[in-house]
């Protein structure tokens, strides 16, 4: 599955790519909390309280991707570079398909480097 955020490709999906360079597997623990916007009312002398939606859905996106480089100078190199370049805001997509809508953000990257792959954790909220 495709993930990306605004106009960044965060994850390419499960399989590695036939070349096998800086190929963003993934996604790994793939975790979706979604709040609905429902308030509840408490009505003076109501048997039971009063849900009401209140249009103001909140929700985050957290998973890990791995990405791997022919060395591991390669790898630094990237975390150094790449990942701070990545955009961090817009709609979030699975695929085709929008989760977030244009005002989703990027509250987290986290990443490890091991030989040469990194590991990324993201955390998008929207």
């Amino acid at each position: 599955m495709t993930i990306s955020i605004g106009d960044a490709v965060l994850c390419g999906g499960d399989a590695r790519s036939q070349d096998g360079a800086n190929y963003a597997m993934g996604p790994k623990d793939l975790v979706v909390d979604v709040q609905p916007g429902v308030s509840v009312r408490e009505y003076v002398g109501s048997d039971r309280v009063q849900p009401e939606h209140v249009r103001c859905d909140t929700g985050n996106v957290s998973f890990g991707v791995a990405r791997v480089f022919g060395t591991p100078d390669e790898a630094l190199a990237w975390v150094r570079d790449s990942l701070p370049a990545q955009a961090s805001e817009g709609q979030l997509k699975f695929g085709d398909s929008n989760v977030f809508g244009a005002k989703s953000a990027v509250t987290r990257r986290r990443a490890a480097v091991v030989g040469c792959t990194v590991w990324i954790n993201y955390t998008i909220v929207g």
